[in-house]
């Protein structure tokens, strides 16, 4: 799907999308020491993606607690190539730009989806300006969003996303804060301790879902957009340390959690896509050890995560097999009998009042 940008949106995008990428023409960009760009991770994986020998066929989505889902685990279960399209506070927004971008930039090769989601992934946060500024991602949004938030997305600063991070060929995060702090001598227990402080706790016991969220509407186009293309997407609910979720039940977050199960299970009356609730870690084999505090999983942890996935969802891997061609009869056909999957349009501009209360990756 190609959107028509505003002239305004179209003279700043062409001027300021490119990052500012150190390290040599010659150095693949996941190898640079430094990126700089008002679309942060978000450019920096849309640059890594392009440069990969194959197309990738599985797409890891998601949050934070998304960066270490291994395409290489990914790619030895399944055969598949595969890349981590989770973001720094992911949300479904990134989801949809990032479908519809792959989509159209490989029409015959739509991507199969894990999908890590949390209860707190459909509420409302700012969305990320790389969504406006890179060309590729913001060409998916209707004109007026774009128009609305280009302004805005221009005052950012631009940042260096290999700052104290490293992420491999395939998107994968191999390194971060949460390693430096680990290396330093920062245990689990004391990160535990840190994480589950008295104002998170307060904010996982406010009881707040979401309600006609944004989020919640690219979330549902997305999922339309995938089943367009004969993919059915593979939702996985996150998991949280023992500790951090028995002190987040204890203050009365299970509200967020039976709220989105039905809402999962609501939307899989008329969309077609399979979830695996992986909330516990005895779920799918993880360890307590394995995470950086009360959310996020180490890359060991995930890749036990990865395989229960593939076990337990092997459909959601299944490529959709590719029309067969018609020999051309005489008089040609109308070219409305083509195979071509119809255009799912992205929901109509709405603005929405955005919560920036929390840091969505502490609860995501």
């Amino acid at each position: 799907m190609k959107l028509v940008f505003v002239a305004l949106g179209v003279a700043c995008l062409l001027a300021v999308s490119l990052p500012i990428a150190l390290g040599g023409d010659s150095t693949p960009t996941w190898q640079l020491k430094s990126y700089y760009s008002r679309g942060v991770d978000r450019s920096f994986k849309a640059d890594v993606y392009e440069e990969m020998a194959r197309v990738p066929r599985v797409l890891v989505f998601g949050g934070s607690r998304g960066l270490r889902m291994d395409p290489a685990a990914i790619k030895k279960k399944t055969g598949l190539t595969a890349f981590n399209f989770a973001f720094h506070n992911g949300r479904p927004e990134d989801a949809w730009a990032i479908t519809d971008w792959v989509i159209d930039s490989h029409p015959d090769k739509p991507p199969t989806v894990i999908w890590c989601l949390q209860a707190t992934t459909l509420a409302d946060v700012p969305m990320n300006p790389g969504l406006i500024v890179d060309e590729r991602l913001s060409q998916a949004f209707p004109e007026s969003l774009v128009a609305a938030k280009t302004a805005w997305a221009m005052k950012q600063h631009k940042r260096n996303i290999l700052s104290g991070r490293r992420f491999g060929h395939d998107g994968m995060l191999w390194w971060n804060g949460y390693d430096t702090k680990r290396q330093a001598g920062l245990t689990l227990q004391q990160s535990l301790d840190g994480y589950l402080d008295a104002d998170m706790l307060a904010k996982a016991g406010n009881g707040k879902i979401p309600h006609n969220t944004r989020a919640m509407a690219y979330f549902v186009q997305t999922i339309r957009l995938l089943n367009k293309n004969h993919i059915k997407p593979l939702i996985v609910i996150m998991p949280y340390h023992p500790r951090a979720l028995n002190a987040f039940l204890s203050v009365g977050w299970g509200a967020k959690q039976r709220w989105l199960n039905g809402y999962l299970s609501r939307l899989s009356k008329h969309l077609d896509f399979k979830v695996l609730n992986c909330l516990h870690i005895s779920t799918f084999g993880g360890t307590s050890g394995g995470f950086y505090d009360g959310a996020h999983l180490t890359a060991d942890n995930s890749r036990r995560l990865i395989r229960y996935c593939i076990a337990h969802a092997p459909g959601c891997f299944k490529l959709p097999k590719p029309p067969a061609p018609t020999p051309s009869p005489s008089p040609s056909p109308s070219p409305s009998t083509s195979a071509v999957p119809a255009l799912v349009p992205a929901p109509e501009y709405t603005p929405v009042p955005e919560d920036t209360s929390a840091p969505a990756d502490f609860l995501e």
